[in-house]
């Protein structure tokens, strides 16, 4: 049992290391693409930039199972192993975040920034609140995984 248990953790380890490299390519893709939006260029490499992010997404779901199994045999790493794939997904979500309020709607970064008397576009809000309400389905199933 400790054995399988540590094989989770080494498998782990390894994915995370390679989900994070998907993430480290889609932010850095998003940022250039960032950099000809607000050149007034059209973004070249959205296509890439969701492609990597949902990929990191999968990965990251089938890295929470793999921690739901360390936390239920009770392995010591379980809690840094959880630790380190949320911080991935938070990192996720950060990058998503980003890449739907910017290059998704088109805008650019001074329209982010909307003073709070302010309405963004519409377009703006539909696509934003939908993200959140799959996050939020999101988190709240893994939450009673745990």
């Amino acid at each position: 049992r400790l054995e399988r248990l540590q094989r989770i953790v080494s498998k782990l380890q390894m994915e995370s290391g390679v989900c994070e490299e998907q993430l480290n390519q889609a932010d850095t893709l998003l940022q250039s693409d960032i950099r000809l939006l607000n050149a007034g260029k059209p973004p070249q490499k959205a296509a890439e930039i969701e492609r990597d992010l949902d990929k990191a997404d999968a990965m990251i779901r089938l890295l929470f199972n793999d921690v739901q199994t360390l936390k239920d045999g009770r392995h010591p790493q379980g809690e840094q192993m959880y630790r380190r794939v949320y911080r991935l997904h938070e990192r996720l979500v950060a990058i998503r975040t980003e890449y739907n309020l910017r290059l998704k709607s088109g805008a650019p970064a001074a329209t982010v920034t909307v003073p709070l008397g302010q309405r963004p576009r519409q377009e703006l809000d539909e696509a934003t609140l939908r993200y959140l309400q799959d996050l939020l389905a999101w988190v709240e199933e893994n939450q009673r995984r745990l």
